[in-house]
This record gives C-alpha cells, sequence and structure tokens, in this order.
C-alpha cells in the first residue's frame, strides 16, 4: 500500500481546513492541494474521500487524537505566521524589500501563489524532489495557477550542494535580495547536514533573510511535539521522515549561530491571543551571516 507522507497530511489539512474558510487565498490553497492529493495515487484520493465526507472527517480527527492532538490547527497556526513575516519581508518599501523567494522543500503548499500575487516583481523559486515536483506542476497547470514567475526546481538537498542547485536555476540572481523560507524542513537534517546547507545559503546568498522551523527538544533531547503519542516516532521512521534535528527555547539562538544564523524573532507559542494548539515545533525568521573565506 502507498504510503501517506507529511506533505499529503498537511496538503488534507489544507483541503480541510477550506471547508469553514471562504477566503479566497484560503480556497486558492485547497484548490491546488487538492489537485495535488490527486496527482498523488491512490493514497492521496483516500485523504480526499476521507475529508470529503463527515465520517471520513470523523476518522481523521480520532487519527489525530491517537497520533498528534491537534496538529492540524498547529499547521495553521505555524502557516500564519510564516505567511505573515513573508509577506512583510516581500512587500515591505525599501532597500530591505526581497526581490526573490526561495522555498526550500515547499510541498504541495500555495504560499509562492499569494506572495505573487501582492509583490509583481517578485520572484519565486521552489525547491523539492523530482516526484513532488512533477505532481505540483501538474497541479498548477491543472487548476490554471502558472505563473512564469514561478520556478519548480527538483533537486535533492540531502544529495545535492545548495549552492549548485542555486547556480543552476534560469533566472535565479544571487546579488539581489533573497527571502529563504524553510517550512518544516530543518528538522528532518542531522546536524551536520543542516550546518551544511546554511553555509551553502551564506557563502551564496549573503545576509539573506531566513524563515523556518525547528523541532523543540523533550527532557531527553529527542526531537517532537510535546503531545506526540509513542508511536509517532516508528510512523515517522516507517515513512522515511524521521526527526533528526531540534533546540530548546534557550538554546536555539547559539545552535542556529552555530549554523550560520543570526535569530531574530520567534513565535511565542504560548501567547495569550493566539496559543499554538499543539507546541511542539519553533517558528521564527532571522538572517544568514556571512561566511568567512573557505569555511564549510
Amino acid at each position: 500500500m502507498q504510503r501517506i507522507s507529511t506533505s499529503m497530511l498537511l496538503a488534507a489539512a489544507c483541503v480541510r481546513q477550506a471547508r469553514n474558510d471562504r477566503d479566497p487565498d484560503a480556497q486558492q490553497d485547497a484548490a491546488l492541494a487538492r489537485a495535488c492529493l490527486q496527482g498523488c495515487g491512490a493514497a492521496g484520493r483516500r485523504l480526499l474521500r476521507a475529508v470529503d465526507h463527515a465520517f471520513g472527517r470523523l476518522l481523521l480527527r480520532m487519527a489525530e487524537t491517537l497520533y498528534l492532538p491537534g496538529i492540524g490547527a498547529h499547521y495553521a497556526w505555524r502557516k500564519r505566521h510564516i505567511r505573515r513575516w513573508a509577506l512583510q519581508a516581500c512587500t515591505q518599501p525599501g532597500a530591505g524589500r526581497a526581490r526573490q523567494v526561495v522555498i526550500l522543500g515547499a510541498g504541495f503548499d500555495g504560499l509562492s501563489l499569494r506572495l505573487l500575487a501582492r509583490a509583481p516583481t517578485l520572484r519565486a523559486f521552489e525547491i523539492d524532489r523530482a516526484h513532488g515536483v512533477a505532481i505540483k506542476r501538474a497541479a498548477l497547470a491543472e487548476i490554471g495557477a502558472d505563473d512564469p514567475r514561478l520556478t519548480l526546481v527538483a533537486a535533492d538537498l540531502a544529495r545535492e550542494p545548495i549552492e549548485a542547485v542555486l547556480r543552476a536555476m534560469p533566472g535565479f540572481d544571487a546579488g539581489i535580495a533573497t527571502l529563504v523560507i524553510a517550512e518544516g524542513v530543518l528538522m528532518y537534517l542531522a546536524p551536520a547536514d543542516l550546518r551544511a546547507l546554511m553555509r551553502g545559503l551564506a557563502r551564496t546568498l549573503p545576509q539573506a533573510q531566513l524563515i523556518a522551523t525547528a523541532m523543540a527538544l523533550r527532557a531527553d533531547a529527542t526531537p517532537c511535539f510535546a503531545r506526540q503519542r509513542p508511536w509517532v516516532g516508528g510512523w515517522l521512521r516507517r515513512a522515511g521522515e524521521p526527526f533528526r534535528w531540534g533546540a530548546t527555547r534557550a538554546g536555539l539562538d547559539a545552535s542556529l549561530r552555530e549554523a550560520g544564523m543570526e535569530l531574530r524573532y520567534v513565535a511565542d507559542p504560548y501567547a495569550p491571543d493566539d496559543p499554538d494548539p499543539s507546541p511542539g515545533e519553533w517558528v521564527f525568521a532571522g538572517s544568514l551571516m556571512p561566511t568567512a573565506d573557505g569555511e564549510r
């Protein structure tokens, strides 16, 4: 049986959320997510059938309670912060405004479309594995959302140096203000691979802005969500997506600085007016630090 990936679960959560959110952006995100799930084969279509029927949605809620309570609402909370910060970076007046955005591991998300709609001179580049890129490219065409300013790039960042991937992207300009987004990506990297990625970005894009996420660490130094059930780790390993890196809130600044990033702000998961429904992931923004010549 085909496995369900986290990208597919995120897409299903997006479709489910749009049932109660009539905002045009949410509806466009859901249309893209739906088309992507249709392209994912039998597993994607099973998820869509579940989302589209009351009994299926009940089963999904039960599964969420069984595995990780509140995770669907957490994804929405995470995306609200990332989208607000990204829009600020791409539309703010002045020389600091990002003129291109690079999204690592973009999955089936519609963030690029939102940013391009609000920043007419922006260019967007999404980097993901070949299978996901093919599905998303077909989905964009299906819903009529192709945009010449959006470039989808097939690359495996676990095997290909980010510098080489960036240099090979048509239309990419390392000399202009750039925003890099890594939502739900860094936690899957071993610490050495994280440092290699961040320093490769910094060598290619000195002082670029970065918005990303990282897992929190529990008392035994395991990266995970606070309400994560014990069997979730095994499911992630079987899916080939185990969490490999995380940080405590107290150690996040130093951990990111070691990897080549200067932290500016972190979303407060316990904010009284907007708490994280399922804490355990840091959502943060900052800038890449210039590296010394020859630093690896």
